[in-house]
């Protein structure tokens, strides 16, 4: 049977479009922030696991290399998640398993991106991922694709313009209150709306920004978390499902509905004995790189029926005081995207469950969070269920 394991400290730093740290400097802030946290010195840790999109926002080869001696990981066990989006928490999830299943009692998840090293734009690393004979030379790219699937969802469910640009409004500005926020700002659903489009109905402001960051995470097993906290967040469930990677052969039924993110959010819930997540969720931290992709995740995370992310928004259910908040701190939108450091949500959700969310707390008690990524081939999702029991 599996060790419980909990949460035991998160390290944050601020993320910025340039950062003129290196990666190890990124990743050296993170670690003694998460270390400090927790008051454990760096000999506690076990083992690694860092996260990272790819190599080629770098432009070396293991680009994870670069960071061990930031998290004093010398001579000590590492591994990498390399999933994209989903790093985000495909790379904890991983630093979750490594604690419970008996390998090591404490283990910390580093996750960095360096997005501003690529040039002209990290979107031509991107491109370089689709097929190259088959898909390649059909134009085909992530914004494209996105707005693919943003059209499907808003035509499959009746969802329209203005909700995703009421998303937008929410998350840049919770991203106010979020001190490691790259670009908190108030707009109008106006200002959403008459900014271009890069691939319709998705416009620039309906997307999160290219950005340099990193983050820590610390688990420890049941057997020595007495030591460490006498209130420890534990994760409940992990959950993730992908579908293939090759865009013409997946079998996902309808670009408007995620099923590999239903299937991974029931085997979340299953493990944390989660039936109506809509009610025993408290609060939310899902993946948006882009405002549909935030209506899409609260859908098939059953925060709303399906079909809901409308009503949602317009009820204001998801904001910072509704009743069910999502993306208190402003989300990737909001705070800023550096692909696998968005583990940030899973950071946030666990500063909400402890109540030290500063500004971003959400004004009532919060005892489960959920949080995912989104990426892979764009066709794969990751989720976490941690809280207090």
């Amino acid at each position: 049977m599996a060790r419980r394991v909990a949460i035991v400290s998160v390290g944050m730093d601020r993320f910025k479009g340039r950062k003129i740290e290196t990666i190890e400097e990124m990743v050296y802030k993170v670690t003694k922030d998460a270390l400090n946290r927790a008051k454990l010195p760096p000999e506690a840790i076990e083992a690694v696991v860092y996260g990272s999109a790819v190599d080629g926002f770098t432009g070396t080869n293991a680009a994870e290399k670069g960071a061990i001696g930031g998290a004093n990981a010398r001579l000590k066990p590492t591994m990498r998640s390399c999933t994209s989006g989903s790093t985000a928490i495909s790379s904890p999830i991983l630093g979750y398993y490594h604690v419970a299943s008996g390998l090591h009692h404490i283990v910390m998840s580093v996750c960095f991106e360096k997005m501003s090293e690529c040039r002209p734009h990290a979107q031509h690393v991107f491109n370089t991922c689709y097929d190259e004979h088959f898909v390649r030379p059909i134009g085909l790219n992530v914004p494209i694709q996105c707005g693919l699937e943003a059209r499907r969802f808003l035509q499959r469910y009746g969802h329209t313009e203005l909700q995703m640009a009421k998303v937008s409004v929410k998350n840049h500005g919770n991203a106010l209150d979020n001190p490691y926020a790259q670009r908190g700002k108030r707009v109008t659903t106006d200002d959403v709306m008459s900014s271009p489009y890069i691939s319709w109905p998705v416009k620039i402001m309906d997307t999160s920004p290219t950005t340099d960051g990193a983050r820590a995470v610390i688990f420890a097993s049941q057997d020595v978390i007495h030591e460490i906290t006498d209130d420890p967040v534990w994760v409940k469930g992990v959950g993730h499902c992908g579908d293939s990677v090759w865009f013409m052969g997946r079998r996902n039924s309808d670009l408007g509905r995620l099923d590999y993110a239903y299937k991974a959010a029931r085997e979340a819930y299953e493990m944390a004995g989660i039936r109506e997540p809509s009610k025993e969720i408290d609060v939310a931290e899902v993946y948006d790189p882009f405002t549909f992709k935030e209506m899409q995740h609260v859908e098939a995370l059953g925060l709303c029926p399906e079909g809901g992310a409308g009503r949602m928004i317009d009820e204001g259910i998801s904001l910072r005081e509704g009743k069910l908040p999502v993306n208190a701190s402003g989300g990737l939108i909001g705070e800023g995207n550096p692909i696998g450091a968005g583990m940030s949500r899973l950071c946030w959700a666990w500063l909400q469950v402890k109540g030290q969310a500063g500004g971003c707390q959400v004004p009532k008690e919060v005892n489960t969070a959920v949080c995912n990524g989104w990426g892979g081939m764009y066709q794969y999702n990751a989720l976490m269920v941690i809280g207090r029991t």
